[in-house]
């Protein structure tokens, strides 16, 4: 359960749920800056409020200009939980 309904995860409690790389089977959003503190707060927002493993990281894409731009790529394991961070998260 997520830590505002009150009740641990055991995914929290061994420091297994935000994974170090970006999993193939996970399903991903990207949003369209990389910003260090932004990430912080995301972050934050994604332990109290899912459950289940997650990844934040940086990525690179291009803009319409053919330039290179670094991004900050979000994956989630649940389908349900990026739907939901997608609709609810205030901070993006």
């Amino acid at each position: 359960m997520s830590l505002k309904n009150g009740k641990p995860n055991p995914l929290d409690y061994f420091e297994m749920r935000r994974v170090d790389y970006a999993c193939p089977h996970f399903k991903y959003t990207t949003l369209d800056k990389y910003n260090p503190s932004n990430v912080r707060s995301i972050d934050e927002w994604i332990r109290k409020n899912l459950n289940y493993r997650y990844y934040i990281g940086q990525g690179i894409a291009l803009d319409k200009t053919n330039t290179i731009v670094y991004t900050t790529r979000i994956g989630f394991e649940s389908e349900k939980e990026l739907s939901f961070f997608t609709i609810a998260c205030p901070l993006i």
